[in-house]
């Protein structure tokens, strides 16, 4: 089933990119609709939609990579700190802080990957140390609500889940979870993001908790391959970041120079392209005191579509080959990679390059400074049996400084530490893609495909989608 998963998803990137090949054909002979395409099903599965992680992991209980990348993945001697950790004596205190009476409990966690070798680890020392059984239950991302919804059905619910980008606020507001913040949860400013929790509120209360340093947020970075920018004498990205210079103009310059000196495309992606609207600072639909409201209408957002379609083989700098993806990369026919934090974790395929690897983050437009990211918000379904034991259980899998020795979760601790500084960052969250699917009429991925694709008439386009998401907003907030 992992091989078929594999080659599906090599067959839905090259019908994207076909698919991205016959819009812009039909943008150019003037056929562009003047409506938004209307999709059904699970269209953003492999699309432009969230994270890559759900059919990607190679790393399970009973498949362990005993890869550690150090050797081809490039080294950072930059004054970062990796600030989460394992901390012994925090484990031992939090472990010893969890009541008696909850030994026996069972909590399961609904997720949508096969779960890592050190969650397992952890997990394990959980149990030995409180009583509490843990069990994984595994749900494909694309159905990942409908399986909660199937155990809402059974009242077989798990005691902890997801709240993802393409599900909120809809999985609030049709009453799958409760409040967070009378549960056990600690609330630590130190563990937990209470400045994302707090964004991320809906009508005033937390629905959900984000832990400093967790790796099942993907973040956005900039992967390229070192030994070409050393070969050919160009600064790279990691180094521009250091120098506070790596920006989307220093972005372009940068893409012309490796590709006029080494004759190999500069910049590739997937669906990953979308990491640069975000880096902007905005997103198509933004809070406003505690209110969602439509954000399409702004120029520095619609600014950052501009620029994809600038980079792309359509546009003005002619840098950007989408059609290489993850594949082209690895094979060294292109310099550069936008992708997602995940493909940094231990075990991944990026250890066996035939290059050193080197990694950044998204550079952002000059003068802004955010970290362009997924919403995951991980918290407690109505009706969960052992919610009491799934608190302590919830802060003890997520938080990094309780992990085990010897099961590491990134690749180096240069990419440890640079994770870490993008949680101290602002935070730009997808929250248009569950405003946009609201109902099922429209997906994210036609909206971003089209903006993409359209860039150089970006107005129209956003134009026509800001009907949607005004409309969609007014039903949301019906009911």
């Amino acid at each position: 089933m992992k091989m078929f998963g594999k080659y599906l998803r090599i067959l839905l990137s090259v019908l994207l990119c076909l698919a991205m090949i016959f819009a812009v054909s039909a943008c150019k002979n003037g056929k562009e609709t003047s409506e938004p395409e209307i999709l059904y099903g699970d269209e953003t599965d492999d699309g432009f939609g969230d994270g890559d992680t759900d059919g990607d992991v190679i790393t399970s209980t009973t498949t362990t990579s005993s890869k550690t990348g150090s050797a081809n993945t490039q080294t950072y001697d930059d004054g970062l700190v990796n600030k989460n950790k394992i901390n012994e004596s925090a484990k031992t205190d939090f472990l010893s802080s969890v009541p008696k009476k909850l030994s026996g409990t069972e909590v399961s966690i609904l997720i949508w990957w096969p779960e890592f070798d050190y969650e397992v680890k952890k997990m394990e020392r959980f149990t030995k140390a409180t009583g509490i059984k843990v069990k994984f239950v595994y749900a494909d991302q694309s159905s990942y609500m409908q399986k909660l919804s199937s155990l809402k059905l059974q009242k077989n619910l798990p005691d902890i889940a997801c709240i993802m980008s393409d599900q909120y606020p809809n999985a609030i507001i049709q009453d799958y979870f409760q409040p967070v913040d009378n549960s056990k949860l600690s609330m630590n400013k130190n563990t937990f993001d209470l400045a994302s929790m707090d964004k991320l509120k809906w009508n005033g209360k937390r629905y959900g908790a984000v832990i400093k340093g967790n790796s099942h947020i993907n973040f956005g970075i900039m992967l390229y391959n070192a030994d070409l920018f050393k070969k050919y004498g160009v600064t790279d990205p990691h180094t521009l970041w250091q120098k506070k210079n790596w920006n989307w103009g220093t972005l372009i310059s940068t893409a012309q120079q490796i590709q006029q000196k080494s004759g190999v495309t500069a910049l590739s992606t997937e669906y990953h392209a979308y990491r640069l609207s975000q880096s902007s600072g905005e997103d198509a639909v933004v809070f406003q005191n505690g209110k969602l409201v439509n954000n399409t209408g702004s120029e520095n957002y619609r600014d950052a579509y501009k620029l994809i379609y600038n980079l792309s083989n359509n546009g003005q700098y002619k840098v950007m080959d989408m059609g290489l993806n993850r594949d082209g990369f690895m094979e060294g026919k292109c310099a550069m990679f936008l992708e997602d934090s995940w493909s940094l974790q231990s075990g991944e395929r990026y250890e066996d390059l035939p290059f050193t690897l080197g990694f950044a983050p998204v550079p952002c437009k000059k003068g802004v400074n955010v970290a362009p990211c997924d919403m995951q918000l991980w918290g407690f379904p109505v009706g969960a049996k052992n919610t009491e034991a799934a608190a302590y259980a919830l802060e003890y899998w997520l938080s990094p400084q309780f992990d085990e020795k010897g099961h590491t979760t990134w690749v180096n601790e240069s990419a440890a530490a640079m994770l870490d500084y993008l949680w101290d960052q602002s935070k730009v969250f997808k929250l248009s893609t569950g405003v946009i699917e609201y109902g099922g009429d429209y997906d994210w991925f036609s909206y971003n495909q089209q903006c993409a694709l359209n860039g150089n008439d970006i107005s129209s386009t956003m134009d026509r989608w800001s009907n949607v998401i005004t409309e969609n907003l007014r039903k949301l907030y019906l009911n």
